[in-house]
């Protein structure tokens, strides 16, 4: 979609449409958001869990912590966007943002993955002050490297498929570092299998804080392979570029854009439905299908698997009939009672994956596409598309909290649960769908007065 969603821009040169990045350079490149992956992976999929299953903080709190982090990252990433856009540094004005987020989420992840330290026995909220804290700081680090390294995709190629390509390596590091997420909390659970039946409880804490200390070593190492191995282009270079084919776009300006808008919902919605079904699938797997804990850990790990081999040609408009086939096989699956209805709740996440996946990849690539070769203020789009994808995503899993009809750990609530994994990435499907006509509508309408205007030219 770039050459519709580019309509007003001047194309480039066919030198500079075709700049190239070597298989190794993409690779090495797709490993600078490994980090920052594993750990949205646990964030995500066991936040939640973790805090009212093991620590035993009630369902409303819990969820205010997952809105004080996404609100944290929304604030952080518009600014963040615009500064890095504006840094200069020798070292690279992306990268030296990506090397500080990612210290910043090396420094705090550990911490609440792990029982307040001196305040074990202190009032739910103090220690929620407590976890607060260090949630504030991964999420403005996790947001500092996330920017930075989705703004070097158009800066390191510009031809559309390049980019599609790039952002296809980028997630496929994705589901690399999920499976390795979930593999290991499945590794745990299998080799001390003494805790693995019946429900998540407490003791169960050091296996989350075992997977998180795990996470900043790996996290780390392929961190350094990113620094290592990926040149950034100068900001003269870029500057130059820009300002000879009359491409240099204020940031201000984005939002005198329909199409900005638009894209900006397709990307929120659908992150909604990604993120959302990830927070919710252990707590349906556990209440709804009444599974023991160990399938907390195997379920997402054959929908991450699943996404991984998905070929990524598949239409946005496909992956949602994909991912609504899903939804309505997750609605009316009963709790298993022989191995091949467990089979059959494996299927209908595989589907989800896959939906979501190439939902998400597209997404990103429409992003991509809007920005076209307006790179010096790439940050500034994609910090503004973040915001809105964290705040809407904390503001939805606080409502679902808030609206929990049990009140303790102890009680069921499959029927709740399986109506959130549902009608929330249901509801979310389909006003990205609406968008995605309204944009299609808007492009055509566009590339016609363009046609129109070379004629009378």
């Amino acid at each position: 979609m770039t050459r519709s969603l580019a309509v007003n821009e001047t194309e480039p040169s066919h030198a500079h449409q075709n700049r190239n990045l070597p298989l190794f350079r993409r690779l090495t490149f797709g490993v600078g958001h490994f980090f920052n992956d594993m750990c949205a992976s646990m964030w995500f999929s066991y936040l939640i869990v973790f805090y009212h299953l093991v620590l035993g903080i009630d369902n409303s709190l819990a969820g205010t912590l997952l809105l004080i982090g996404q609100i944290a990252d929304a604030c952080a990433t518009p600014v963040i966007g615009y500064l890095c856009d504006n840094t200069r540094s020798r070292y690279g004005r992306r990268k030296i943002w990506h090397l500080a987020g990612s210290v910043m989420v090396a420094v705090s992840f550990f911490f609440f993955w792990h029982h307040c330290l001196d305040c074990q026995n202190a009032p739910s909220r103090l220690q929620i002050l407590y976890f607060s804290s260090f949630i504030v700081v991964f999420q403005v680090g996790w947001a500092a490297v996330q920017i930075a390294h989705l703004a070097l995709i158009p800066e390191l190629v510009s031809n559309e498929n390049d980019r599609v390509g790039l952002n296809s390596i980028r997630y496929g590091f994705t589901i690399i570092s999920s499976v390795v997420v979930y593999g290991a909390m499945w590794g745990l659970l299998i080799r001390f299998g003494v805790l693995t039946e019946g429900r998540i409880n407490a003791q169960d804490e050091w296996i989350f804080s075992g997977t998180a200390l795990g996470i900043i070593g790996v996290g780390l190492a392929f961190t350094a392979v990113f620094h290592l191995f990926t040149n950034e282009p100068s900001t003269a270079q870029q500057q130059n570029t820009e300002m000879a084919r009359g491409l240099s776009k204020a940031w201000y300006t984005w939002f005198l854009s329909p199409q900005f808008y638009l894209v900006a919902i397709i990307y929120m919605t659908t992150r909604l439905v990604v993120n959302f079904s990830q927070v919710y699938t252990p707590l349906y797997v556990l209440d709804t299908l009444l599974l023991d804990k160990g399938h907390v850990a195997t379920v997402p790990l054959a929908t991450f698997i699943a996404s991984f081999i998905t070929a990524v040609a598949i239409t946005y408009l496909v992956a949602l009939i994909v991912l609504a086939g899903s939804l309505i096989l997750l609605y009316y699956q009963k709790p298993p009672n022989s191995v091949g209805e467990i089979v059959g709740v494996y299927e209908a996440m595989v589907l989800l994956g896959i939906g979501g996946t190439i939902l998400y990849v597209t997404s990103l690539s429409m992003v991509a596409d809007l920005i076209g070769f307006s790179v010096g203020s790439s940050a500034f789009v994609y910090g503004v598309m973040s915001f809105a994808d964290k705040l809407f995503n904390g503001v939805a899993v606080q409502i679902a909290q808030a609206l929990h009809p049990c009140a303790d750990a102890s009680q069921n609530c499959g029927t709740y649960y399986r109506q959130l994994l549902v009608f929330v990435p249901a509801g979310a499907a389909l006003v990205a769908l609406v968008s995605l006509v309204l944009l299609a509508f808007l492009l055509r309408n566009a590339v016609k007065n363009r046609v129109k205007l070379t004629a009378v030219s």
